[in-house]
C-alpha cells in the first residue's frame, strides 16, 4: 500500500502545469486576490489585529524578504507568511472548504505568496504551488470529517501545515523524499485548539498564520537534512491516531488519495462574504429574507418576540457557548463566534458587515436586545459539515416566519459571482486603497501568468499612501 504522505509528494513533484485546467488555474487566481484582500482587511489599525500588526510589523521588518500586506514592509519569508495568514484568518473572512472543513486562503496562499516572491518566482510557479496546496490541505480533512472540530481542534494549524508542505517544496524545488519528510515534520509541528474560539480571544486568528508559518519551516528543515516518518498519517504514533485516539468509526485514507491530478475541488472552495464564522452565514441570509416578509406585511424588529435557530452540532456549541459571553460578547473576535449577536445584528441592520463588529457596536442596545431573544437547538436534519444550512423562525406581531437557507453562501450551489469576489475586495481594501480598491482587484486578477508574482504583488503596494494618509 503506497502511503499518503508518499502519493502526496509524488504529487507535488510529478504534477505537470499542463495536467492542471484552465478553470482550476483561475480558481487558484481569484482565490489568491481574495486571500491578499482579506490580509488587507486584517491590517486595518481599527481593527485589533491591525494594531498588533503594525507593531509586529516593525519588529519583523527586514530590508528584503516577502510583503507584509497592509503594512507596507518586509519580513523573511517565514515570518511574512505568520503575520500574513493570521490577518488572513483575523476577521473571519478567509476561505473554506465544505465538508473537509479546510481554509487554504489563510494558509497555502500566505505562504506560496511569501515564497514566491522572495525567491523571484513566476505567478505561473504560484499558481502551480496553490493548487498543489490546496488540494493536499482539502483532501486531508476528508479522512476526518469534523472529528477534528468535535475535539476542540481547529484545521487550520492542524492540517494546514501539510498543504503548505507540499506547496513550497514545489516552489523550493525540493525532492519527492524531501517534501515526503517535510510532511512528517509538519505531523510533530501540528496543533491549533478551539478554546479560543469560544472566548474570543485573538490566539484563533493565529492559527491560519502558524499553519503557514510551520509548512515553510518544515521544507527548510527537510531540505536540510531533518527526516520525518513517511507514516506520519497512518501510523500508530501518528498525526490521526494522536490527535483522534479513541477513534470513532472509520478513518477515510482512500478518500484522500483517490484521482489525485484528475478530481479538482480548489474550484468549490467557497468565499466567504461575510466577517464571522461561516456557521453564521445562512442565518443572515434567512435574517434578509424574513425582513423582506417583514416589510410586506407591516411588521417592524420592535415586534419580534422570538427568535429560534437550528444548526448541527459541533458547530452550534461553538457560537452558542459559553452562553453569557456570547449573547454579550465583549470584543470583536467574540462577537463573530456569537450566533445570538449575528443574528440579532442581520435582523437590526438588515446587512452584516466590517463595521458590525467594531468595537463600537458591541453595546448597541437594539442588537443586546435582540440577542437575548434568540435561541438555538439541534437541527437534526442539517447535512453539516458539507454545507452550513439555517432554519431560523422568528415571532413577530402575532405571526410565525421561517426560513430555511440550505446552502451558506459560496458554497456551489450558492456560489458568490466574480463580481461579488470583486466586491468583497473593494469593501475589504478600501481603506487602504481608497477609490481605486476595485480597479486593484482587477488589475490583480489580470495579471499574465507568465510575470513574476512580484508584479502581482506589488499592486498592493500601490496602496501606501492611502494607508499612511488613512493611519
Amino acid at each position: 500500500m503506497t502511503l499518503l504522505a508518499e502519493a502526496f509528494s509524488n504529487y507535488a513533484v510529478e504534477l505537470t502545469r499542463d495536467q492542471i485546467p484552465p478553470e482550476v488555474r483561475e480558481a487558484a487566481l481569484w482565490h489568491i486576490v481574495d486571500s491578499i484582500g482579506v490580509c488587507v482587511a486584517g491590517a486595518n489599525p481599527k481593527e485589533e489585529s491591525g494594531a498588533a500588526a503594525l507593531k509586529l510589523g516593525k519588529v519583523w521588518r527586514a530590508g528584503e524578504g516577502a510583503s507584509l500586506f497592509g503594512l507596507a514592509a518586509r519580513a523573511r519569508p517565514e515570518l511574512a507568511a505568520l503575520l500574513n495568514g493570521s490577518l488572513a484568518q483575523a476577521l473571519e473572512m478567509d476561505d473554506k472548504h465544505g465538508y473537509s472543513l479546510a481554509r487554504p486562503g489563510s494558509t497555502v496562499v500566505p505562504a506560496v505568496l511569501a515564497v514566491a516572491e522572495a525567491r523571484g518566482a513566476s505567478l505561473a510557479d504560484a499558481i502551480d504551488a496553490t493548487v498543489v496546496g490546496y488540494e493536499v490541505m482539502i483532501r486531508l480533512g476528508f479522512v476526518a470529517g469534523d472529528r477534528f472540530l468535535a475535539r476542540g481542534y481547529h484545521t487550520s494549524s492542524l492540517i494546514g501545515s501539510f498543504g503548505v508542505a507540499v506547496a513550497v517544496g514545489r516552489l523550493a524545488g525540493a525532492t519527492a523524499a524531501q517534501i515526503g519528510d517535510a510532511l512528517g515534520i509538519c505531523g510533530t509541528f501540528a496543533s491549533g485548539i478551539q478554546e479560543s474560539t469560544r472566548t474570543g480571544s485573538t490566539a484563533k486568528i493565529l492559527h491560519g498564520g502558524w499553519g503557514a508559518h510551520a509548512g515553510i519551516l518544515a521544507i527548510d528543515l527537510a531540505m536540510a537534512g531533518i527526516s520525518g516518518p513517511d507514516s506520519v498519517f497512518e501510523g500508530k504514533f501518528g498525526f490521526f491516531e494522536t490527535h483522534l485516539t479513541p477513534i470513532t468509526g472509520q478513518l477515510d485514507f482512500a478518500k484522500a488519495a483517490d484521482a489525485l491530478g484528475s478530481r479538482w475541488y480548489i474550484p468549490e472552495t467557497a468565499y466567504k462574504p461575510y466577517p464571522c464564522c461561516q456557521l453564521l452565514h445562512a442565518f443572515i441570509e434567512a435574517s434578509k429574507q424574513i425582513l423582506a416578509d417583514f416589510k410586506r406585511d407591516g411588521v417592524t424588529v420592535d415586534q419580534i418576540t422570538s427568535i429560534g435557530c437550528e444548526l448541527a452540532e459541533p458547530g452550534l456549541t461553538l457560537v452558542t457557548q459559553p452562553r453569557d459571553r456570547k449573547k454579550a460578547p465583549s470584543t470583536p473576535h467574540e462577537a463573530r463566534f456569537s450566533l445570538f449577536f449575528g443574528v440579532a445584528a442581520a435582523l437590526v441592520d438588515g446587512d452584516v458587515g466590517l463595521e458590525t463588529f467594531m468595537a463600537d457596536r458591541l453595546a448597541d442596545p437594539k442588537i443586546l436586545r435582540l440577542a437575548q431573544l434568540v435561541e438555538a437547538t439541534v437541527d437534526p436534519l442539517s447535512d453539516y459539515p458539507q454545507h452550513c444550512p439555517a432554519r431560523l423562525t422568528v415571532e413577530a406581531a402575532g405571526r410565525t416566519y421561517f426560513k430555511h437557507v440550505p446552502f451558506h453562501p459560496g458554497s456551489p450551489e450558492a456560489a458568490l459571482s466574480r463580481d461579488d469576489v470583486l466586491d468583497k475586495f473593494e469593501r475589504n481594501t478600501r481603506w487602504y486603497f481608497g477609490e481605486d480598491a476595485r480597479e486593484t482587484g482587477v488589475a490583480m486578477g489580470a495579471t499574465p501568468e507568465s510575470e513574476p508574482v512580484a508584479a502581482l504583488i506589488a499592486r498592493v503596494a500601490s496602496g501606501t499612501p492611502r494607508m499612511l494618509k488613512a493611519s
